[in-house]
């Protein structure tokens, strides 16, 4: 998976972490993994990848207001160099990069034809930070039910910029998005939670000015990560607002906007320097949950671009991530900060309803009957559980619980975390 680091022995894996080792893709693609020459279809260099980006929109100016060459070059030279991409996971590899670009692209191109778009602000956005398996995914498309908020649809989050203008209706990029999650589900049968229409964390926004955690999740990556961690990302969640005021002006919708991601937890301060009258709700739970179900999310996935993930490396890395997550947020929230609304996992699944009207009273708005009766009626049918529940073991990934307790104490006590059983 990474050059270097030998795979765990047959020995050392349980059951479950074989079939992460080894999976079985559909006849079709495992055929097209080996295809021979996908380093020279799909290079995974900068220069190379910025040519055809101009080249596929027309368009020569990246900007300056986020940074790009330094993280473009390290990102390329530690995919090309230290992951063993196979040919499927080199192609879509490129391809989420030539999106970036491209989109990226097309936000100057209308920065500079519409400058007056940017004048208006984006006001008073609600914003969930949390990690995997915390409540986020369902507080996200529980508030999402109020039509005075806004959020970002799977086909939008994976191109915030349209084609081409004027835009055609129906919007060319629902059928692109549509494409693309056939394909994932063709892929991955098992990642069956994405919904077109549902709403989406702004992964692709904040990978426009590479200030996104997403490219943590095509694979640890030793040559670019340090760049990431250690970058002041004041820049990239500045893009990300010229992003959003470009997208309220491309597809009029609710007043406010209503965002969530995972990565935000280690951004307080970019994030709250650009959005400084947002609503921040951090949602909280045993993060052990989390390292185990995103373990196994990314050990699964990765079926799209390695011939044989290895579970071991990937449940490390996922820890990693999650400490840094975790200790960012303990250090960068100030505890006086009005602006934060704490959401304890077993609090929202009890009763959501309480968890909404205390979310609703920080950002001091109205929930109306309407919105609430909206609400009321979706969230019975979206319950935690209802397709069952995924039970993953600590040593499928090589981990020990009592060790995962000890590297999240600072976060239990901090926040009076509970510890769940595993």
């Amino acid at each position: 998976m990474l050059k270097g680091i030998p795979r765990p022995r047959r020995a050392d894996l349980t059951e479950r972490a074989l079939a992460f080792q080894n999976p079985r893709l559909p006849i079709p693609l495992r055929v097209a993994a080996w295809l021979p020459f996908a380093r020279m279809w799909w290079p995974l260099d900068a220069s190379a990848l910025k040519a055809k980006a101009c080249r596929r929109t027309r368009l020569t100016d990246f900007g300056e207001l986020a940074p790009l060459d330094v993280p473009l070059e390290l990102l390329c030279r530690t995919l090309d160099e230290d992951a063993e991409l196979h040919a499927l996971g080199r192609l879509s590899t490129h391809y989420a990069l030539l999106v970036a670009l491209s989109n990226r692209l097309r936000l100057e191109d209308l920065a500079r034809r519409r400058p007056q778009i940017f004048e208006r602000p984006v006001t008073g956005p609600i914003v969930i930070a949390g990690l995997p398996r915390s409540g986020t995914t369902f507080l996200h498309r529980l508030l999402a039910r109020d039509p005075g908020l806004r959020s970002i649809p799977f086909w939008e989050a994976l191109n915030p910029m349209p084609f081409a203008e004027p835009i055609q209706a129906p919007d060319p990029r629902i059928k692109a998005g549509a494409r693309v999650l056939k394909f994932i589900r063709w892929n991955a049968p098992e990642a069956q939670d994405r919904q077109n229409e549902a709403p989406e964390e702004e992964v692709m926004p904040l990978a426009m000015g590479f200030s996104s955690m997403f490219f943590e999740t095509i694979s640890p990556l030793p040559g670019y990560l340090p760049w990431y961690v250690t970058t002041d990302h004041t820049a990239g969640y500045a893009y990300l607002r010229r992003a959003l005021q470009a997208m309220q002006w491309i597809r009029p919708g609710g007043e406010r906007w209503l965002l969530k991601s995972p990565q935000h937890l280690e951004q307080f301060g970019p994030l709250t320097a650009a959005f400084p009258d947002g609503t921040f709700v951090q949602t909280h739970r045993d993060p052990i949950r989390s390292v185990l179900s995103l373990s196994a999310t990314m050990s699964y996935a990765s079926r799209q671009n390695y011939h044989h993930p290895d579970p071991h490396l990937i449940g490390r890395h996922v820890t990693d991530l999650t400490e840094r997550l975790l200790r960012a947020s303990v250090r960068d929230r100030a505890r006086a900060d009005r602006r934060f609304v704490d959401v304890h996992f077993a609090q929202l699944n009890a009763d959501p309803m309480a968890t909404v009207r205390r979310i609703y009273a920080a950002t001091g708005t109205e929930l109306t009957e309407e919105t609430e009766r909206l609400m009321t009626v979706w969230y019975p049918r979206h319950r935690r559980g209802r397709h069952g529940v995924h039970s993953y073991d600590a040593a499928d990934f090589g981990l020990s619980v009592p060790a995962l307790r000890e590297r999240f104490a600072f976060y239990y006590d901090h926040f009076g975390v509970p510890r769940e059983g595993h």
